[in-house]
């Protein structure tokens, strides 16, 4: 944890050189981060005592003779018998936690830091309501370079409503190692008031220095992003398969607007649209290559954009030719994770708003606007990132020139199933929808007001951010 504490220093250090901050103001910088991180290492040294005052049941069975053999071991100063007669206390209570931790407080007292945490998540499998030991193996999985899984390890405390206020301030030293400079932020802020609440002042003052120290940072970084969004999904209403998808990349500043300059390709294209001389179109089929700005104000779930490109049609038309597309919007995409159980193999509800209004000027200047809740019981049963949801969802849709099939609402539910791959997520969802047009449907178009569908759809995107400089 120390040698983790140097490195981000020095990175602070640079970054707000980077930043153009007076001298001065460097130093009080890099002061206050290093009084904060002084409290996290002290915590950490003092997590690592052996629990020496736990005693073992008085029962005499070959459980309690291991542990108390081991105890008085330890008494003496003796960790190689201590060590023996934890591990012969282990497999005589196979179900037990205590002695795998306190096989790892030994460990850890001798450097053997790989082999303490193997024992510290041991415990944990037998009783992760243990927080102390959670807590230990987090600063010993940064102490080892594992920072993601220290990461894990604080968050799952916090979900769980578990969490110290130094647990807070854990976070917030992870993710500005990270340079997530705004999640950063948010962590020292959470820790700053949980320990004013618990009239730790000390640590409260040197919360709100991190907080300040990385949103410096962080309206310093600016870097090059790319990023992927796919969707295909099956229609049955219509037997059709639509893909789907954009990819963007670019330049974005530091600054609190988080203005963005960039190159997109969109593409839409389904299996039923045919072309020749009378065209069928069920979507617009399509591929756009084009240029665009965008702000995100704070780094927050609000965006603003403007595009300028040519879509070129995917189907075969007698005036298939470029045509020029010009838009500008809005869109939200907010998520909420809440934990019911302790366990991190339990049930959790998560809430998901998604939301866009874009005009259009190649569709008659035309305002289509759309926004989506799902509220999702979700479990993870390997406790790690694959997981299955139980979702229910609303999705309702307008625009500005009357079209009726732009003004639509759906309502229905189904499951999603999210599969980890590489260094991204691969989520299947399917739906059983009912849907209505709020508009009369004209009879030409053949379609009732009121319908049934339901769909399969494989979405999958990520997003990946490069620096110019490393702080």
């Amino acid at each position: 944890m120390i040698r983790a504490a140097h490195l981000l220093l020095a990175r602070v250090d640079r970054s707000c050189h980077a930043a153009g901050l007076a001298k001065g103001r460097r130093a009080h910088v890099r002061t206050r981060l290093t009084l904060v991180l002084a409290v996290l290492c002290t915590a950490s040294a003092l997590a690592w005592r052996p629990l020496l005052a736990q005693s073992p049941p008085a029962a005499d069975t070959p459980y309690t003779r291991a542990m108390n053999r081991a105890y008085d071991a330890l008494r003496r100063g003796d960790t190689a018998v201590a060590l023996d007669a934890f591990v012969d206390a282990a497999q005589a209570d196979a179900a037990n936690a205590t002695p795998h931790f306190e096989l790892a407080y030994v460990l850890l007292a001798q450097g053997r830091r790989t082999d303490a945490a193997r024992r510290f998540e041991e415990g944990l499998a037998r009783d992760h309501l243990r927080d102390e030991p959670r807590r230990q193996l987090g600063y010993l999985y940064a102490d080892l370079g594992r920072g993601d899984a220290a990461l894990q390890v604080f968050t799952y405390l916090r979900s769980e409503g578990r969490a110290v206020p130094r647990d807070h301030v854990a976070r917030g030293v992870l993710l500005a190692a990270k340079a997530r400079w705004g999640e950063a932020e948010a962590a020292y802020r959470e820790g700053a008031e949980r320990a004013a609440a618990a009239g730790d002042t000390a640590l409260a003052r040197e919360a709100d220095a991190g907080a300040r120290a990385v949103a410096v940072l962080g309206a310093s970084r600016s870097g090059v992003f790319a990023e992927l969004y796919a969707a295909p999904f099956y229609q049955d209403r219509f037997d059709n398969t639509i893909g789907l998808g954009y990819l963007r990349g670019g330049v974005r500043g530091g600054t609190w607007w988080r203005p963005s300059v960039y190159a997109s390709l969109r593409a839409t294209r389904d299996s039923r649209s045919t072309g020749g001389q009378q065209p069928v179109l069920f979507n617009d089929n399509t591929a756009i290559p084009a240029i665009g700005v965008r702000v995100q104000p704070g780094g927050g779930p609000l965006a603003f954009y403007a595009e300028a490109g040519a879509a070129y049609d995917l189907v075969a038309r007698p005036e298939r030719t470029w045509q020029r597309d010009l838009r500008a919007g809005a869109n939200v995409t907010w998520q909420h994770e809440q934990m019911l159980t302790a366990s991190p193999r339990g049930v959790r509800v998560v809430s998901e708003i998604n939301g866009d209004a874009t005009w259009y000027e190649r569709f008659d200047r035309n305002v289509i606007a759309y926004g989506q809740l799902r509220e999702s019981v979700r479990w993870r049963p390997t406790g790690g990132a694959f997981a299955i949801d139980a979702f229910a969802r609303g999705w309702a849709a307008t625009d500005s020139r009357g079209d009726f099939f732009n003004r639509v609402a759906e309502g229905g539910g189904g499951v999603a199933v999210h599969v980890p791959v590489g260094g991204t997520r691969v989520s299947v969802y399917a739906d059983v929808l009912r849907g209505r047009y709020l508009e009369p449907v004209p009879a030409a178009a053949g379609l009732p007001r009121s319908y049934d569908d339901w769909r399969l759809t494989v979405a999958t995107g990520f997003l990946r951010f490069r620096p110019f400089s490393r702080p």
